[in-house]
């Protein structure tokens, strides 16, 4: 009888520790926000070298948390109400961009890739959002995600990670108890984090300039080319980030009309008619077609544009574009423009697109 009661009682022990444990678990499940006030982790942007320093804003400070969020948000498609994620436009093969944005009025839009971009001072191709920290607002609109913020803001709650991840970040206990646009600003700052940490700096011109390897002749000439008189590439793409992040009438046309007024669009100013952002250099082979409407779908047929193609009279047009040794076009043989276009291709940096911090981590 003794031991009968013996085995028992254990078994009641071992009963009692189960129960209390599930009881931990589903109590854990049903509420993982943390207690009280949670201080996020600092998060130390690694700058290459060479590079300027990028101006993080007070309002959004990095953190791991914000960063491993905005990481998350980047590539689910729970944002949207049609299957899209931010992922669907910007693609990892296409230096994380995508050949052509079409609106719902036809115009159509060269989708800028996402690299470096915590060094822009402005973004959009006519600079219409001043801050990466509200460029992806837009994203929840009918052109791109048409997103619902009720069913968001149900999925999110139910979902097993993310009111975790939202307290460790932003110290949100309940995102329904937030605005809709409350709830917005905290996704578009926790993506804006995570695409701040999207450096690209280690192209094959990138190690030449570290004395890692070497240019080709052709790759030399290219690069000859691109950085002196010659071609004059280099006073709106300059080392090291392959723009001056400015705004410059590069004739492409001229008339400027719709789509094509560029900064105008933003400023309203008869000047800056035909002016747009130029573009980052850095895996320009993977972003084709280019310029901002996509008007030319290779390189060759950028450099031909630059070599004969300018319109000269286009208003605003950039005085570099006008110096009297290129109003007759740059006059390149075929043999400099075929090797412009292969120092072109040294931009490309297959350790940023095979970076794992940047892969899908669903």
């Amino acid at each position: 009888m003794v031991t009968t009661f013996l085995v028992s009682n254990n078994m009641r022990k071992s009963a009692f520790v189960i129960l209390v444990t599930l009881i931990v678990v589903i109590s854990c499940q049903k509420n993982v926000s943390l207690p009280g006030k949670y201080t996020a982790t600092p998060y130390e942007l690694k700058v290459p070298k060479g590079f300027p320093t990028p101006v993080i804003p007070v309002e959004n400070p990095m953190t791991v948390e914000g960063v491993n969020l905005g990481h998350m948000l980047y590539f689910d498609p729970i944002l949207s109400s049609n299957g899209k994620s931010c992922n669907t436009c910007h693609t990892k093969e296409r230096s994380f961009s995508s050949p052509l944005f079409v609106s719902k009025t036809g115009i159509k839009t060269s989708v800028p890739p996402h690299l470096n971009l915590a060094w822009n001072p402005e973004y959009n191709w006519d600079g219409s959002a001043p801050k990466l920290d509200l460029l992806p607002l837009a994203d929840f609109g009918p052109d791109f995600f048409n997103t619902n913020m009720s069913d968001l803001v149900q999925k999110i709650k139910s979902h097993p990670k993310y009111p975790f991840m939202f307290k460790q970040a932003f110290n949100v206990d309940d995102v329904a108890k937030l605005s809709s646009d409350e709830l917005q600003l905290k996704i578009v700052y926790a993506l804006s984090q995570f695409m701040r940490t999207m450096i690209s700096s280690n192209s094959k011109c990138d190690k030449m300039f570290r004395r890692e390897v070497n240019f080709t002749p052709e790759e030399l000439d290219g690069f000859q080319t691109f950085s002196t008189e010659r071609g004059d590439c280099f006073h709106c793409h300059g080392y090291p980030l392959f723009s001056n992040n400015s705004f410059n009438n590069n004739g492409l046309d001229s008339v400027h009309l719709g789509a094509d007024v560029g900064l105008f669009a933003v400023t309203k100013n008869e000047y800056d008619k035909g002016k747009f952002s130029a573009p980052t250099l850095r895996n320009i082979e993977l972003t084709a077609p280019y310029m901002h409407d996509g008007r030319f779908q290779t390189l060759e047929e950028v450099v031909e544009f630059y070599n004969s193609g300018v319109h000269w009279n286009s208003p605003n047009i950039d005085p570099l574009m006008t110096k009297s040794a290129k109003i007759y076009g740059l006059n390149l043989s075929t043999t400099q423009k075929a090797n412009l276009v292969k120092f072109l291709k040294t931009l490309t940096d297959t350790t940023y697109l095979n970076n794992p911090e940047f892969a899908n981590p669903l």
